[in-house]
């Protein structure tokens, strides 16, 4: 298994940040690159809803579908891939900081097979793109715009 970690402070009051990273259709907006994602499971969303996501990169388009596993308003939800292709357990913890709200991130990958040997690669990759998207995500939600 390889693991990402990322966090940051967004000052905005914790119920806005949880609504905002929970809300799969509101990806796109702040997480870099091309990402699509939405609902396939009607609402009220929480445990056991899932979502389809469609990504491309490098001209790959790659699509894969997930279910929410924790859903505690406001501290904490995770996402659980359930397509061969999207080995990742994600978790968020959401905690009041001053006058704002903290993120951690945690995304575990469970590499099969020879894969494994990519599973650090993998890891990094994303935190790479979870730090971009949670630093433009800062600046979206700081700014008003989201």
């Amino acid at each position: 298994m390889a693991r990402m970690t990322r966090h940051i402070t967004i000052k905005r009051p914790i119920e806005d940040v949880f609504a905002v990273l929970t809300d799969v259709e509101k990806t796109g907006t702040w997480f870099p690159g091309n990402v699509e994602e939405h609902w396939t499971s009607s609402p009220p969303h929480g445990v056991g809803s899932t979502r389809r996501a469609v990504v491309t990169i490098l001209g790959r388009r790659s699509v894969n579908d997930a279910v929410t596993t924790v859903y505690e308003p406001p501290h904490r939800a995770a996402m659980q891939g359930t397509t061969p292709n999207a080995p990742f357990m994600a978790t968020l913890e959401f905690r009041r900081e001053g006058d704002g709200t903290r993120v951690d991130v945690t995304e575990d990958f469970t590499m099969r097979g020879a894969g494994r040997i990519l599973g650090p690669f993998v890891a990094a990759g994303f935190g790479l793109a979870w730090g971009r998207g949670l630093a433009k995500l800062k600046r979206l939600m700081e700014s008003g715009a989201l």
